[in-house]
Parts: structure tokens; C-alpha cells; sequence
């Protein structure tokens, strides 16, 4: 398995979405194609990516000579324009793409976008509404990747109750279905710490699981 610096992937479609995916991808060490038919778009990317192109996407000839096929990852980030969105995703497939991500505007868009066979669909303007609202309700959770729609992966400051306890002590797993895979303290990340292990005040938990429930353990 490639790790992500010798992943390469193409991103077809520079709007914020498009442009802000190229970038972080690259930041991650990712070798980051990026596509788009607007000129302007282009030019804002160029230099920061390992290769852009103007073109559009919807001719067929034209992601032919790209090769889609020998990206690990394609991700579709048109939205806007969904006949473009659908004729770039129905040709990519065509071509081979082997992981295909898009992105949708609608659920309509999205049910089109699955029909073709995009391994998965995304809704970035939902899904950011979506953690904005959980980061209202649960302003002390720290979500760093959602895994399902309620299990993820967080940092949650320790409650003081549990200060001086040790893991097999708290029982959090049987208690509230957390798993704890590392604790912070003074800037140290303890990776599978022991279950004997005293918690201290100021510790940080990274835990998988629901981060609605451990706002409300914090508020207890």
C-alpha cells in the first residue's frame, strides 16, 4: 500500500471545495493533479500543486490523454454545473478510474452520482453544516475524523472526577463504549497507554467513539 507520500491524486473541478482538497491533499505529501476549464481558476492553484491543467472534462479525448486510470484517487469536485458533474463522472468510470470520489450538490445529484458507481459521494456544504452544529453542542470535543455517522475519533479534555483514576479503574469502554487509544500531557502523545496508568489533570484523551456522549460526561 502506497503511504501518502507516493499517493497520487487527481482532482478534477477548482472551485473553494476543489482548490482547498488540492491543497491539503499536497500539504498531506500527496502528488496532486488538478483540472478546471476556467483559466482564472487555474492560475490561482498553479505552482502550488504538482501539476494543473486547463481543459474541460467533459470531452471525452481529453481525460483520455490524462489517463485517470493511473491515479490512485480521482475525486469529481464539480458541483455547480451537474451535467458537467455527471458527464465527467460517467467518463471517468469509462476510462477506468480505479477509487472515484465525487462531489454533490443535491441528494438528487447524489443518487445520479451513485447510479454511475462513485465509490463514495460527498456532500461538503451539508457535512460542514452538520459538524458546525455538533461543534455548538459538544464545544468541548475536539473531533479530529468521523468515522460513521456516530462514532469518530476526538481529543476530550479530562473531567476532574476522573483525575487520579486509572483506565481499568474508569471502565470506559464497558461504561460509556469509548476506546482509548492515547493520551496527551505537556505536549507527549502516549500511544496505547497501560490500563494502570494514573490519569492526571490536564490530560487529553483520544478516544474513538460517540462525542455527543462524551459531552455529556464532561457536563456531568
Amino acid at each position: 500500500m502506497k503511504n501518502n507520500k507516493n499517493r497520487q491524486v487527481l482532482v478534477i473541478g477548482l472551485g473553494r471545495f476543489g482548490q482547498s482538497l488540492a491543497l491539503a491533499l499536497i500539504a498531506g505529501g500527496a502528488e496532486v493533479m488538478a483540472i478546471d476549464a476556467s483559466e482564472d481558476a487555474t492560475e490561482e492553484i498553479a505552482g502550488e500543486v504538482t501539476h494543473v491543467m486547463i481543459a474541460d472534462s467533459t470531452e471525452e479525448n481529453v481525460l483520455k490523454e490524462v489517463g485517470p486510470e493511473q491515479f490512485d484517487i480521482v475525486v469529481c469536485a464539480i458541483g455547480g454545473d451537474i451535467q458537467a458533474s455527471i458527464m465527467t463522472t460517467l467518463i471517468l468510470k469509462e476510462l477506468g478510474a480505479k477509487k472515484l470520489i465525487a462531489k454533490a450538490s443535491t441528494a438528487l445529484h447524489g443518487r445520479a452520482l451513485e447510479k454511475l458507481g462513485v465509490e463514495r459521494v460527498v456532500y461538503p456544504e451539508r457535512d460542514m453544516a452538520q459538524r458546525l452544529a455538533q461543534d455548538i453542542f459538544a464545544p468541548h470535543i475536539h473531533e479530529l475524523l468521523p468515522l460513521t455517522v456516530s462514532q469518530s475519533m476526538f481529543e476530550m479534555p479530562l473531567p476532574e472526577r476522573f483525575v487520579d483514576k486509572s483506565l481499568i479503574e474508569l471502565n470506559l469502554r464497558e461504561q460509556y463504549g469509548f476506546n482509548v487509544v492515547a493520551v496527551k500531557r505537556d505536549g507527549e502523545t502516549n500511544v496505547s497507554p497501560s490500563p494502570s496508568e494514573r490519569l492526571q489533570e490536564g490530560d487529553i484523551l483520544l478516544v474513538l467513539g460517540n462525542r455527543e456522549r462524551a459531552e455529556e460526561i464532561i457536563d456531568q
